[in-house]
């Protein structure tokens, strides 16, 4: 478990050094889609987040085990934020990775946040960063490639859903 522990950690560390970096480049954008969150002094949070996550992404690396717990934490407040919008069914892009996606927040981003936070909680359970052995890779591999597909679903399905559930020009049965 201690390979697929520390495959956890350095990914997890990876996705939050990557959304850290998008949002340090864009902290305008990150900021107005803060704001459009709803969430207080969005400037501040632009330059705050980021930097919280770069923190977090060096725990993972240095004290697996405690940036796991860390990382747990940090994002379950965003999936819960992620879930309050599309429970209060307001269109707003998240702003996840430095506005790098202007989609706006669905259940992709929460499914997305649930694999992280598996991540974040495989990697509490580590004791230190080995070496992973093969059958580690294959594991985390696996599961990273399945992860990766059923998110594409979700997304397909929302572009899905918009294409299908909406009235095409000239449809028969429409009154003109």
């Amino acid at each position: 478990m201690s390979g697929i522990s520390s495959l956890a950690a350095v990914g997890l560390a990876a996705v939050l050094l990557w959304a850290a970096g998008a949002k340090l480049l864009r902290p305008t954008e990150t900021a107005a889609d803060f704001r459009q969150l709803g969430l207080p002094a969005p400037m501040l949070l632009a330059r705050l987040v980021p930097l919280v996550e770069i923190a977090t992404a060096l725990l993972l690396l240095m004290a697996p085990g405690w940036g796991g717990v860390v990382g747990f934490a940090l994002l379950a407040g965003f999936t819960a934020l992620l879930l309050a919008v599309v429970r209060s069914g307001r269109v707003v892009s998240c702003g996840c990775f430095g506005s790098s996606s202007t989609e706006p927040v669905s259940m992709v981003e929460v499914a997305r946040n649930g694999l992280l936070l598996l991540a974040a909680a495989v990697a509490a359970t580590s004791t230190g960063l080995v070496r992973p052995a093969l059958p580690d890779l294959v594991v985390v591999s696996t599961t990273a490639i399945v992860g990766l597909l059923l998110l594409q679903l979700l997304a397909l399905s929302r572009v899905a859903g918009g294409l299908f559930g909406a009235e095409l020009a000239g449809e028969l049965g429409v009154d003109e």
